[in-house]
């Protein structure tokens, strides 16, 4: 049965994630906690200890007053830091607790690299049955799973079957619990912003039941070839069950570039799970959570007083303060870069005017006093009806790293979303100095 081995960073090998999986959907017993070799990190230390005075009084100054635009109300909180020595070059509200929308996926980020990391691969597999004439399709959670992966393993599981024979095709699925609504998720987010969390599904399907579609792709295929194929119920996959077929070609790396550019919410959940999993946690919500937690305080990151409820920022309980996630951005990004390195991928972390959720397509980084900022921002968006958020890396002028985070909570809803994103991307241009 699949178990994910984490990579440790020692090698660029790829590494296999190999799963406990949960017979009968019954909570985990006596799982396995997987010991993860993370040496204790470096952070700014407490914030008794840090300076109160803004290194930078200009763009202190400059930030203080952009930041009494009416189209971001009163309730925003910002803070920018200088990446080399974690002193702070501007504060307004960094230690209040918000609601971060999608900049929850940097900390899914940062969780599922550091527990993994980057190469590990997610395996789908094809098991026999209970009969000659059973086999399993095993969800192991790949959140990358596309029509055309399924139509591979079938290709593969085709040759490995008997000619002539009946074939019923059953869905394990037994990795995750059984789905349901996430804490502070509205009832109108499932499944249309996010579909129910299986370990079975193709990416980009947001329907209710995203394992029996997956299911579906597959056994059309089967048929397709020659194979007398239909699906059946659901069944486990026994552990000594032999394997006629598996895809692994997608990694830890591949799934975060795609969940940051694009804030896809269905990838984020899984690779929340994934967390979890590889933690020796039931893939609950309430041991996704406590996952991220324990990966963070191994990081040197103190999440007390956090509230990580999902890993796409859905939830409406979920709070951080903008120093929170300044000093995750800080972990990745000088603390241990070599660790998180994809995460500011040119593919992965969206680019201002460039790339992701950034692009000029989306009416980013167009106005006049923001495009001289463009490719100097790295950042994840984030957005809610009443939420505009963007956390990141800004290179300044001089050639020196910020890394910073503006959370918008209570918008005023007279301004349009886009209007208050071109106000965040000015505040980004005012960081890197090129707005003075």
């Amino acid at each position: 049965m699949p178990v994910a081995t984490p990579d440790t960073g020692a090698d660029t090998a790829c590494r296999t994630i190999v799963v406990m999986r949960f017979p009968g959907r019954r909570p985990l017993v006596g799982a396995l906690t997987i010991s993860i070799a993370l040496t204790t990190l470096l952070t700014a230390g407490p914030a008794s200890a840090r300076p109160t005075a803004p290194t930078d009084p200009v763009v202190d100054s400059l930030l203080q007053q952009r930041l009494t635009n009416p189209r971001v109300g009163s309730d925003v909180g910002l803070i920018v830091i200088d990446a080399a020595t974690g002193a702070v070059v501007s504060s307004h509200g960094g230690d209040a607790l918000m609601l971060p929308a999608s900049n929850m996926k940097i900390i899914t980020a940062v969780d599922v690299l550091a527990t993994l990391g980057a190469n590990a691969r997610f395996t789908t597999r094809v098991r026999s049955g209970a009969t000659p004439g059973d086999i399993v399709l095993e969800g192991g959670g790949d959140p990358l799973l596309s029509s055309s992966d399924l139509q591979e393993l079938a290709s593969q599981a085709a040759k490995q079957l008997p000619r002539g024979t009946k074939i019923l095709v059953h869905v394990d699925a037994d990795l995750f619990p059984v789905p349901g609504r996430g804490p502070g998720w509205t009832k109108e987010y499932l499944p249309y912003v996010a579909a129910p969390v299986v370990p079975l599904a193709r990416l980009g399907d947001y329907s209710p039941d995203p394992s029996t579609n997956a299911a579906r792709v597959f056994t059309q295929r089967l048929r397709t070839l020659g194979v007398k194929a239909r699906l059946a119920e659901p069944a486990d996959a026994g552990p000594n069950s032999a394997v006629l077929a598996q895809f692994s070609d997608n990694t830890v790396a591949d799934a975060v570039s795609l969940m940051l550019s694009r804030s896809e919410n269905n990838v984020a959940e899984v690779l929340y799970r994934q967390v979890a999993v590889a933690s020796g946690l039931e893939p609950s919500w309430e041991g996704a959570r406590a996952a991220a937690e324990a990966t963070l305080t191994k990081l040197g990151i103190d999440p007390a007083g956090m509230s990580l409820l999902d890993g796409s920022g859905l939830s409406r309980k979920n709070r951080v303060s903008p120093r929170f996630l300044a000093e995750v951005l800080r972990l990745a990004r000088v603390t241990r870069p070599e660790r998180f390195t994809d995460i500011f991928d040119a593919d992965a972390l969206p680019v201002s005017g460039q790339t992701g959720t950034l692009a000029t397509a989306y009416g980013r980084y167009v106005t006049k006093q923001a495009r001289c900022a463009r490719g100097d921002v790295h950042a994840k968006t984030g957005s809610l009806f009443d939420t505009i958020a963007l956390s990141g890396l800004a290179e300044t002028t001089g050639g020196d790293e910020r890394l910073f985070s503006i959370l918008v909570n209570d918008r005023p809803q007279r301004y349009s979303a886009l209007s208050i994103r071109q106000v965040l991307d000015g505040l980004t241009a005012t960081i890197t100095g090129c707005w003075n």
